[in-house]
């Protein structure tokens, strides 16, 4: 199959196809075609947007309809109003010589007027899935006998959280229809889509899924966040003839630059989900007719787009899904045109941009934001070339040119020229000149390399723990301090970071690790006194740096990760061990001080009527015979921090 007529579709159809100017089918529009006509099984259709789908699944289905029989044959649902008329519209048009109905059915417009369209058993219905719902729970669209139905972008559907929409539509359809599912991309979500909704699908692509067209160029500026609209308004001033679409990730942020834009002078229009029906439809048709330079767009709002022409497409932040790029960048470059799609991000999402170009297969291009003095020659010279350009047609009254040449008389000719192009460029020339560079450079993406799967732990790195953790007021950048303090002049690759209550794990590469657990060994932050080791399965065991005061830690406390080291004795069997050691090293002093204290502070309870012996008390026997209660009723309790069990709990690092 070359062209249209060998296709075997109705003349009516083929003619109507021409008639818009279409000879060749695109390649997914052949293979679709040709699988069709032939088949009755259910097909999954993968192909760059802007590549013709529409006609792909509509043209067949047009074909195989029955003209004598007055009800819905075929469904098709699409995730927003715009993909909704655009395809109705589409269909419409290729139905040019043939007797059949199309019905548009979306939210945003008069659901009575949409009845009364359906009143008029129309063949095919086109849809969003909420009035698609609303309109089949009210009886007013029947779709028992459906032969087809086809899902676009099926995948933005399910994104947008029309799962239960879809499972209540397609419970009212009938088991023997033929289900079609049309698409740019290709996540997760879609297998699950597939496997539930079709039977045993054909699958055919034309090209390879989720990459971008072949005639898009990536462009890539980096900036600081805050100059990110700056940057935009030097772009779009250093492409005088630009015809794009702004792509923001949220409804206000695109409400407010299109609002910045048309401040500034430009003919800009925002479109997204809180406008109605009349006020996206005003801004579309402004825009095709190329009333407008630029739209600010959502992603939902810039579904069903179908501008061929676009020469930028421009992306003020980069999307959460690296596939949404792939449908914001195929906005451009379309019918076999090329475009530009450019990202304007700062400097630390390096990995991200690495990231969409693995799933486009192609590199960003990196470009640096126009200076002031390049958009102001762009500027000057666009002016003269419409100097140049300009047609006289209007008669000028001689007495007022009269005036005019005596006022110039005056000026050279250079002067006047001079004078007459700086009046043209005032405003640019106020804006931009003396403005200052607002480029970053981009950071270099650290690049990860294998990881052990039965460790986890990178390959060339090995495991340092450390026995601090969220309990003692420490987070990874402290720690991180505590690294570079202790390897002071040393660059020190750090791999993963792995916080927990009391203890880290901590990846260092191979060749320093030793020395970086030798140094945080005995190290201290604030009150703790740092324990250092490494997890089991790394090379080595434990630091064999000693510790402050002379004692060495390979014998003491530290977390020990619940894990079983030199020894095999867990962390509560190490420092339960560990605790009368320490004790042992200060407790003449301390046990004589609180000795000391307690007989002075015994004496004065005694005296004072109230209070009980802290000895006393662990026998049992009470002061005067008075029970614990009638003590501290009396005035007396414990000395304020100094109970027992207060002495029992206290933790030393």
């Amino acid at each position: 199959m070359e062209t249209f007529k060998d296709s075997g579709l109705q003349p009516s159809i083929v003619k109507g196809v021409e008639a818009l100017g279409f000879e060749t089918p695109t390649p997914i529009q052949k293979l679709s075609i040709e699988h069709l006509l032939e088949n009755e099984t259910d097909l999954i259709a993968f192909a760059q947007t802007g590549t013709g789908k529409t006609a792909a699944f509509s043209l067949p289905i047009l074909h195989n309809l029955d003209p004598d029989v007055q009800h819905v044959q075929a469904i098709i649902l699409a995730p927003t109003r715009e993909l909704c008329l655009q395809i109705g519209n589409d269909i419409a048009s290729y139905t040019k010589f043939m007797d059949v109905k199309v019905t548009a059915v979306y939210g945003g417009a008069p659901i009575t007027k949409q009845i009364k369209e359906l009143q008029g058993r129309p063949q095919i219905v086109v849809g969003t899935p909420g009035r698609t719902l609303d309109l089949i729970q009210r009886r007013k669209l029947r779709i028992e006998d459906v032969q087809f139905l086809v899902l676009d972008e099926a995948d933005e559907m399910l994104s947008m959280g029309f799962q239960d929409e879809l499972d209540a539509i397609l419970d009212n359809t009938p088991d023997h229809k033929q289900t079609l599912c049309f698409s740019a991309t290709m996540p997760d979500g879609m297998k699950h889509l597939t496997k539930k909704y079709l039977k045993d699908p054909k699958e055919i692509s034309a090209g390879k899924r989720n990459i971008s067209a072949s005639n898009v160029t990536h462009e890539l500026y980096v900036v600081n966040a805050k100059n990110t609209y700056e940057a935009m308004r030097r772009i779009v001033d250093f492409n005088p003839n630009i015809y794009g679409i702004v792509f923001c990730r949220t409804r206000r942020e695109t409400q407010s630059i299109a609002e910045k834009l048309v401040g500034d002078g430009y003919r800009a229009e925002a479109i997204h989900g809180d406008l109605s029906q009349a006020q996206r439809d005003d801004v579309m048709s402004r825009f095709r007719r190329k009333k407008l330079n630029v739209m600010v767009a959502t992603d939902v709002a810039a579904r069903g787009i179908d501008v061929n022409d676009l020469s930028h497409v421009i992306n003020v932040n980069i999307p959460d899904d690296p596939e949404v790029y792939v449908h914001r960048s195929g906005r451009t470059g379309r019918a076999g045109a090329s475009g530009i799609s450019l990202v304007i991000t700062h400097g630390r999402n390096m990995r991200k941009i690495k990231s969409l170009e693995r799933l486009i297969g192609k590199q960003f291009e990196e470009k640096t934001v126009p200076s002031g003095d390049d958009i102001c020659g762009i500027k000057m010279k666009e002016a003269i070339d419409e100097i140049v350009s300009y047609e006289h047609t209007t008669t000028i009254d001689p007495q007022l040119l009269d005036v005019a040449m005596d006022k110039l008389a005056h000026l050279s000719k250079a002067e006047l020229i001079e004078r007459f192009v700086g009046h043209e460029t005032s405003v640019m020339l106020s804006r931009y000149r003396g403005a200052r560079d607002i480029n970053e450079k981009a950071s270099s993406p650290k690049e990860h390399g294998k990881r052990d799967r039965s460790t986890g732990r990178e390959e060339g790195f090995k495991t340092v723990v450390i026995d601090l953790g969220y309990r003692q007021n420490v987070n990874p950048s402290r720690i991180m301090g505590l690294i570079n303090d202790a390897m002071e002049g040393t660059k020190v690759r750090i791999g993963k970071i792995d916080m927990d209550k009391t203890f880290t794990k901590i990846d260092i590469e191979d060749r320093h690790a030793v020395e970086v657990a030798a140094r945080l060994n005995g190290a201290k932050t604030g009150s703790y006194v740092v324990n250092s080791y490494f997890e089991e399965g790394s090379s080595s065991s434990r630091a064999e740096r000693p510790s402050y005061g002379g004692r060495d830690r390979r014998d003491s406390g530290g977390y020990k990760g619940k894990r079983k080291f030199e020894g095999g004795s867990d962390r509560r069997e190490g420092r339960s061990g560990d605790r009368p050691v320490r004790r042992e090293r200060i407790s003449g002093e301390r046990t004589e001080r609180r000795e000391r204290f307690s007989n002075d502070r015994s004496s004065s309870d005694r005296r004072s009527g109230g209070g009980f012996n802290r000895d006393d008390n662990r026998s049992g026997s009470r002061s005067g015979g008075s029970s614990r209660a009638g003590a501290r009723s009396s005035g007396g309790g414990y000395p304020k921090g100094k109970s027992d069990s207060a002495g029992r709990n206290r933790r030393s690092f």
